[in-house]
């Protein structure tokens, strides 16, 4: 049956017979546009959305999070949204949430302290930072419910001591360490 079918197809075709009434000789190519308006999705484009480092214990609901939160931020840092008007308001609010307040030292020789205070509303992100004595900052995720704590004391010319202590919900992690700078 398939090869009656095949020859007949074939026959068909070279007698320039069509059963739709058209001259398969003047009829023109159809031409289908490339499509450069649509934006293409690419693998970096992927890799900047799905979290890579998605452990096994993991809840569903909390890789769902992170992928909407990632999407959601690679959306939002985008041209077309940030020269929005939706865009440069929520700019302006998180600069709104930013303050810097500086004591100056009372003598020359003395040392300066200044607190930054920043408020990321929309990443649930609160971070306090403080240089002075030494260098400090909290920061405090609303989202994972997790706390960063760290402070660093300069010890020799390029190597600052680095003491830090990170929990959240499930655990707490302390650390003593030498950083380089090069």
């Amino acid at each position: 049956m398939r090869l009656l079918v095949s020859c007949l197809l074939i026959m068909m075709s070279f007698s320039g017979a069509c059963w739709a009434k058209v001259d398969l000789r003047t009829t023109k190519p159809l031409v289908i546009p490339e499509d450069k308006v649509t934006p293409k999705i690419t693998k970096e484009d992927v890799a900047k959305i799905i979290p890579l480092d998605i452990q096994s214990n993991e809840s569903t609901g909390s890789v769902m999070s992170r992928i909407a939160d990632r999407g959601f931020n690679m959306w939002f840092n985008s041209p077309i949204i940030k020269n929005s008007l939706l865009g440069r308001a929520v700019e302006e609010t998180q600069e709104k949430l930013k303050t810097d307040v500086v004591v100056p030292a009372a003598t020359p020789r003395g040392v300066s302290h200044k607190f930054s205070f920043r408020v990321e509303a929309f990443q649930a992100l609160a971070k306090v930072e403080y240089s002075g004595w030494v260098k400090a900052a909290v920061n405090y995720d609303a989202k994972a419910s997790a706390t960063d704590i760290q402070f660093k004391d300069k010890v020799m010319n390029n190597k600052d001591l680095v003491v830090s202590h990170k929990a959240n919900k499930e655990q707490g992690l302390s650390m003593i360490g030498l950083a380089w700078s090069w």
